[in-house]
């Protein structure tokens, strides 16, 4: 069977600091933060509309921020100071396979800054152009099996008809524009005590949409904390805070 997974992705940002602060082109505001992507797409094994069915299956997708929220008040859209922000998860190998749980290890997420409005969800291309803006990779924790993994799924997950939810933890790799400032080792992994920089939850169903080239839908939550950079460092990256959203890949 096959399985995409688009999902609407909301990420939250505990408030750390009150400075405004612009990160090539993109508005960031102040205080606590919400970085909205209404879509994201994934697929397994580089194959559209399918699905992980098998240990060894790798999970990926692609996504697009639409809206970042400072507070309650939008700061900043797609397509503002002719900027695009997308993103792209992949390496997610499925290491256990059953029904109700998935369990995966490895994974990453990088967020691109592009001035180039060519992200297209019918065809998937276009979202893994301009420079990187955040740079995220996973961080092992141990499940509920008592297994090293890196994401969880559970819920319906074999058959034509799937649902569920995930969870797992990200930290930056200090590669991306806006690393530094989240830098802030704040969860400790379960079972395995690395520390990770964010954290996050998704639901997701193979309910297909002839817009999506890969098909799935649902939503995600993604949460972190803002470091508060020295003013050399601000002077030097010229930004402060980002965002970020998640989907799906099989091997």
């Amino acid at each position: 069977m096959n399985k995409s997974i688009a999902l609407a992705v909301v990420i939250y940002i505990s408030p750390v600091v009150a400075i405004a602060t612009t990160i090539d082109g993109i508005e960031i505001g102040s205080g606590s933060f919400s970085f909205v992507a209404t879509t994201v797409m994934g697929r397994v094994n580089n194959i559209n509309n399918n699905s992980t069915k098998y240990v060894g299956d790798v999970l990926g997708g692609v996504g697009r921020v639409t809206e970042i929220f400072s507070e309650s008040d939008s700061v900043w859209q797609n397509g503002v100071n002719n900027r695009e922000l997308t993103f792209v998860f992949d390496n997610y190998v499925a290491s256990y396979v059953s029904s109700t749980v998935i369990e995966y290890t490895g994974g990453s997420v990088k967020f691109y800054n592009d001035d180039t409005a060519d992200s297209n969800y019918r065809t998937g291309t276009g979202f893994a152009d301009g420079t990187v803006w955040l740079d995220l990779s996973s961080t092992s924790f141990v499940s509920d099996l008592g297994h090293v993994v890196s994401l969880v799924s559970t819920g319906t997950l074999l058959g034509t008809k799937i649902a569920g939810t995930n969870v797992g933890l990200l930290s930056v790799t200090g590669f991306g524009a806006a690393d530094t400032f989240f830098d802030t080792n704040a969860f400790i992994a379960y079972g395995t005590n690395y520390t990770a920089d964010w954290d996050f939850t998704s639901s997701f169903s193979n309910r297909a949409a002839p817009s999506f080239v890969y098909g799935t839908v649902g939503t995600t939550n993604l949460n972190g904390v803002q470091t508060v950079p020295e003013p050399s460092s601000l002077a030097l990256f010229g930004i402060a805070l980002v965002g970020f959203g998640l989907a799906y890949k099989r091997n």
